[in-house]
């Protein structure tokens, strides 16, 4: 009696793998035909039976994964539905896994072909501005790339997915994919630039500073990091460390008026006029209609009476003060003739800047200049009219 259901359980066993075969068998058949839904509902009641402990040898086995990768991908490719995509590439994967498939080739190639048209996909979402889906989209291609049947670390791809991480605001994405772009390629100062960008966005100013730094120290000549470390300690308002930065700044972008003009600025908070001119004149040298360099050389010898004009009202009216109070005056005015060039050639630039041509006003009335006083008091009654 034993021996009995043993023969019996094996002889369904035999048929349940026989069921399966000719199941899979149909599907072929009906791919074939390109008869899609057939051979899905053929493909998908073979699978099922596997999932409930059926059997098929190992060159059955490949032949169900390959095939059905390629019944599904054929319907995706009819409706674009991308869990259909989805569904052919995940079947391609097992059977390249599959040890001792004969379709383990062909299903690598087919990967590649699911590979470009995820990336397809991912490029008609980014032109719709669905920009969250092409992100997905995006990464998906890395992944499939990534797969030991392919091989590929497909940095491309997993760029585009940063930006489109940017473009869907989603602050955690971009900062998890640049930093792993940075770890494939830590030279590539671009997406170091990427990363010091989104904690600029997200107001993280340790991150920020520690990716300037680190992408600094990686691709050191990579001027648009190089920027970034400028506008860092500008908003610090940290004119020394600014300054350390604006020469390497200029040693890679010496054509570049505004490095010259914020070095400028660095240097007259310091109270470093020389170096502070020689910056402005440079500035000027690249562009002779730089407004706000001119303004800021006059202002930099403007600045430079006010401590003079302090001493001369604390003095007294003995004659030793009086002597006194006539140098701190030459000196005053001497400043006012070197500013007073300047302050012309930035209303020569804009004659409507009502500070710069009061500025001047007061300078052609100290120095004297009652033709450039009266021409430049008719210009503001003009405006202010």
């Amino acid at each position: 009696m034993k021996k009995g259901i043993f023969i019996l359980a094996i002889a369904l066993l035999a048929g349940e793998a026989f069921a399966q075969k000719a199941e899979l068998t149909s599907a072929i058949l009906s791919y074939r035909k390109q008869d899609m839904q057939t051979a899905k509902s053929y493909i998908d009641a073979a699978e099922e039976k596997l999932d409930k402990g059926g059997t098929l040898k190992t060159k059955d086995l490949g032949k169900f994964w390959h095939h059905k990768g390629l019944v599904y991908y054929s319907l995706y490719d009819a409706n674009k539905d991308l869990d259909l995509l989805n569904t052919a590439a995940g079947a391609f994967k097992i059977d390249t896994e599959t040890d001792g498939s004969t379709y383990a080739k062909k299903s690598s190639n087919e990967l590649i072909r699911c590979a470009i048209a995820f990336n397809n996909a991912a490029y008609d979402k980014y032109d719709a501005k669905d920009f969250a889906s092409a992100l997905t989209l995006f990464e998906k291609v890395v992944e499939v790339n990534a797969y030991d049947a392919i091989g590929m670390i497909d940095t491309s791809n997993l760029y585009n997915a940063s930006l489109m991480a940017v473009q869907a605001k989603n602050s955690e994405k971009v900062i998890e994919l640049n930093s792993r772009l940075i770890q494939l390629d830590p030279a590539n100062g671009d997406y170091h630039l990427s990363l010091v960008q989104e904690f600029t966005r997200s107001e993280n100013t340790e991150a920020r500073f520690d990716a300037i730094k680190k992408g600094r120290e990686l691709a050191p000549n990579h001027t648009g990091l190089i920027f970034e470390e400028v506008n860092y300690y500008l908003a610090k308002n940290d004119n020394e460390g600014l300054l350390i930065s604006l020469e390497t700044a200029i040693a890679a972008a010496p054509d570049n008026k505004v490095l010259h003009f914020a070095k400028g600025s660095a240097l007259g908070s310091l109270k470093r006029h020389d170096g502070a001119k020689e910056a402005y004149l440079a500035a000027i040298s690249l562009d002779a209609d730089y407004f706000d360099a001119y303004n800021n050389l006059g202002s930099l010898y403007l600045d430079q009476t006010a401590p003079l004009v302090d001493k001369m009202n604390n003095l007294g009216l003995s004659q030793a003060d009086q002597k006194k109070y006539n140098a701190l005056k030459k000196k005053r005015n001497n400043l006012y003739k070197l500013a007073k060039p300047y302050l012309e050639e930035a209303v020569r630039i804009d004659n409507s800047a009502i500070q710069v041509l009061n500025a001047l006003k007061e300078v052609c009335y100290q120095t004297d200049d009652i033709e450039c006083w009266k021409k430049t008091n008719d210009r503001i009654k003009e405006l202010t009219k």
